[in-house]
């Protein structure tokens, strides 16, 4: 069919085309007439995820657990709870035309006016998110404006009313649950220190303190007791041993004062005879007693060294009897340590269960302690940004989009009909159409002239037609 067929076709049926776009118009007027407006208002607020916790101090949460949350609040606020909260908030239930709508309805009867108005609600409220933020968005439809707005708003309020009753209730479960778990690390515990108690009083060991036991302190001080007087015996044996006459070293040794008197005495002497040959002469009587005087000095100096290396020998003796007792001793001490090492490790065993018990009982307390405070929490982390206000201009119908629609949809389906109509009727208008209709070939076709009568034109039969 070629375009001036279509054409033709349309022109012959353009009253169909017509008739539909003016059904369609009188259809968008009379919804615009007769449709009442549907308001729609919108309430938002903020939700902010990364709120520490004031009480666990816990930060934030992934970002996995923010699309749960998200989630989870989308749908408490399409749930009954928060529906039959607005209820109550607006007191619904005594608006006369809400009583009229139930009765006429088939839950009259069946259920309370609370629970079907609850229904209704949620039939025309839409919460979302939008995407990339963290506001919830909360959408109700309503024939009202005002209403809208009250119900809007009143569906947030009770979002996040119910929001915090959830994470308060939650908090007091999670408190009541902990009570028997701390009464029974209390037992614990206490029978963790009867067992302490009775192996200290079984074994007579007390704890050790911060400076060590007995056993290691009595053990610490033998040694150090031994290595002293090692240290002494090495340097008294090498002042033995050398040839020097310098035999001690302590200033309080009677023996060496008395060795130091003398050679005083001898000094003193020597001078005294350099000075007598010096003024009287070598052959004096004065300088032969000197000399014997110096002489007798210089034998007691000798006779004095021997008494002190004696003196010497008698207290490295002594003092090998001393290490002797003292190995003695720590052999003792290194003993009984070792005897009573396992009670040790017993008793800080059952002191290691007492102070695990403890530890257990005071961090269940506090989890228990934190819990019961948020049970008292009285603030989410939700925050309203804008409060719903009544529409000014309804969302549905709007008289440009309808007309609009109206003409698009009229113009659409009266093209369809009218090629419809023209498929459904049988006439033959064109020689095309006869072709199609007996399938021979067309020998002629008659004229319609203004200028003269019908005449008769002949045009040659196709080839390939029989």
């Amino acid at each position: 069919m070629s375009p001036g067929q279509v054409l033709g076709i349309l022109w012959r049926r353009s009253w169909i085309a017509a008739l539909t776009l003016i059904s369609a118009i009188v259809v968008a007027g009379g919804v615009l007439l007769f449709v009442p407006g549907r308001y729609d208002a919108v309430a938002t607020a903020s939700i902010d995820p990364g709120r520490s916790d004031p009480i666990s101090g816990a930060v934030g949460m992934s970002a996995n657990l923010v699309g749960i949350n998200q989630g989870n609040l989308i749908s408490l606020v399409q749930s009954e709870r928060v529906a039959l909260a607005v209820v109550q908030r607006l007191n619904l239930a005594a608006d006369p035309t809400m009583q009229n709508g139930f009765r006429r309805s088939e839950a009259f009867g069946r259920i309370p006016i609370e629970n079907w108005i609850a229904d209704q609600l949620l039939v025309s409220v839409a919460p979302t998110f939008p995407f990339g933020t963290n506001v919830l968005t909360i959408k109700y439809k309503s024939s009202s404006a005002i209403q809208s707005a009250l119900i809007a708003n009143g569906f947030m309020a009770a979002t996040i009313d119910a929001a915090i009753e959830m994470k308060a209730a939650s908090a007091e479960q999670k408190a009541q649950w902990f009570s028997p778990q701390i009464d029974a690390l209390k037992a614990e515990l206490a029978a963790a220190r009867a067992a302490l108690q009775d192996y200290q009083q079984s074994s007579s060991l007390l704890t050790p303190m911060a400076n060590g036991d007995a056993e290691s302190t009595q053990l610490l001080s033998v040694a150090q007791d031994l290595a002293a007087d090692k240290n002494t015996l090495a340097a008294m044996q090498s002042r033995l041993d050398s040839p020097s006459v310098d035999l001690s070293t302590d200033p309080n040794d009677p023996d060496l004062q008395l060795l130091a008197s003398l050679k005083n005495k001898a000094a003193t002497i020597q001078s005294n005879i350099e000075l007598l040959k010096s003024t009287l002469g070598a052959n004096n009587p004065k300088v032969f007693s000197e000399t014997a005087d110096f002489k007798s000095s210089l034998a007691q100096i000798d006779e004095e060294t021997k008494k002190m290396r004696e003196h010497l020998r008698q207290r490295i003796d002594a003092l090998k009897a001393q290490i002797k007792t003292l190995e003695g001793a720590r052999t003792a001490a290194l003993q009984g340590m070792i005897a009573v090492q396992g009670q040790r490790d017993k008793l800080a065993e059952l002191q290691r269960d007492v102070q695990v018990s403890q530890e257990q009982l005071e961090a269940e307390e506090k989890a228990a302690s934190q819990a019961r405070l948020q049970s008292k929490l009285t603030f989410s982390d939700m925050a309203v940004l804008d409060k719903a206000t009544p529409p000014a201009a309804p969302a549905f119908p709007k008289p440009f989009v309808v007309m609009a629609v109206a003409i698009g949809a009229g113009l659409s389906l009266g093209l369809i009909l009218a090629l419809l109509a023209e498929a459904l009727d049988r006439r033959v208008r064109y020689g095309d159409d006869l072709e199609l209709a007996v399938s021979a070939p067309v020998l002629g076709i008659l004229i319609n002239n203004r200028r003269s009568a019908l005449v008769t034109a002949f045009r040659p039969a196709r080839i390939g037609h029989g």
